[in-house]
């Protein structure tokens, strides 16, 4: 008598079928919507509070309305991050409110953040990005002079800025990679089998809110699609988020540290195509920067390559095929459900 073949692990974007209740036809859009729709309320909660602030702050011009982007302006770099930054109560928001399942199954197959994994996450992640913002560092200087914007800042201004983004920077990385990765694809893997769909819908997301210059919109949907594929094939966020932590923070400090050089500029583009959607970083604040455009698609180049490397890598570790990711294993118990 033939053996049955055994059950496939479940990959990430299928988290969401590991119960009846959390795959119903409607939870996904559900997810979705009160994702985006909690974030909406959340930045304005932002806004409000930044104005309010200020406008008892001596000495402060309140009209915010137009921010310039200035990396080295630890207003803009703080309003922005912590707009960034609420996409990770949003994303919370979507998977427990809208898709009424636990938390864990939306950072991995584990239905959890896997501590096991954040060492060898970190090093390679770490890697990854900095390799990316060297490049695009590189590019920009060897393409031309940067432009004026940020030039001259003080030091105790850089260290601020250098601050905020150190503590911010990865909050708002687990955020993104939670909202615009975890849940996106995720609510898409309810319907579909294949993870291409959700690749796409994860890259195709990064261009809401965004600057529509080549210079950012191709290093962003390189990051984009990057991002989903490491999650995919590592079966969780960690990779993604290490990754997107490491280049946020790196591309911020180049672009503040050497404003006005082509190198920063080259950052820039970097930095604001990894930046949260409709904030004042996802903008180039100085469009005659020569060296921008060669720095974003440098940077898309190398990260394109560094993520086929960390794919095949990951493979070799967990023993799957190239195109098999790491998955949860179809005889272990689905995660407890949410009472109602």
């Amino acid at each position: 008598m033939s053996r049955l073949p055994a059950p496939c692990p479940v990959p990430y974007h299928r988290l969401a079928t590991l119960r009846p209740a959390w795959g119903a036809p409607a939870k996904p859009v559900l997810t979705v919507a009160a994702a985006f729709i909690a974030y909406i309320v959340l930045i304005s909660v932002v806004l409000v509070l930044t104005i309010l602030v200020l406008a008892v702050a001596p000495g402060v011009n309140v009209a915010i309305g137009v921010t310039s982007g200035d990396p080295t302006s630890p207003l803009d770099v703080t309003l922005a991050l912590a707009m960034g930054s609420m996409w990770l109560p949003a994303g919370i928001v979507g998977v427990r409110v809208g898709g009424w399942r636990p938390l864990g199954t939306a950072w991995s197959v584990a239905a959890r953040l896997r501590r096991e994994r954040w060492r060898t996450h970190t090093i390679g992640g770490a890697v990854m990005g900095l390799l990316v913002v060297l490049a695009a560092a590189v590019a920009g200087g060897v393409a031309g002079p940067g432009g004026g914007v940020g030039a001259g800042a003080s030091v105790p201004q850089l260290l601020l800025v250098a601050l905020v983004v150190l503590l911010l920077a990865p909050v708002q990385a687990a955020g993104l990679e939670l909202a615009l990765r975890g849940v996106v694809m995720q609510a898409l893997g309810t319907w579909l089998r294949s993870p291409v769909v959700p690749f796409l819908a994860a890259t195709a997301v990064m261009l809401i809110g965004r600057e529509l210059t080549a210079a950012v919109v191709v290093p962003s949907l390189a990051l984009g699609l990057c991002a989903a594929v490491l999650a995919w094939k590592s079966g969780g966020l960690e990779l993604p988020i290490v990754l997107t932590t490491t280049l946020t923070i790196a591309s911020h400090l180049v672009s503040a540290i050497g404003a006005g050089g082509g190198a920063a500029a080259g950052a820039a583009a970097l930095n604001a195509a990894v930046a949260a959607p409709g904030t004042s970083s996802a903008a180039l604040a100085d469009h005659a920067a020569g060296g921008a455009l060669a720095g974003g698609i440098t940077a898309a180049a190398v990260m394109l390559v560094v993520t086929a490397a960390a794919v095949v890598r990951l493979g070799a570790r967990d023993g799957v095929r190239l195109l098999e990711p790491v998955g949860r294993p179809a005889e272990e118990p689905a995660p407890a459900a949410i009472p109602h």
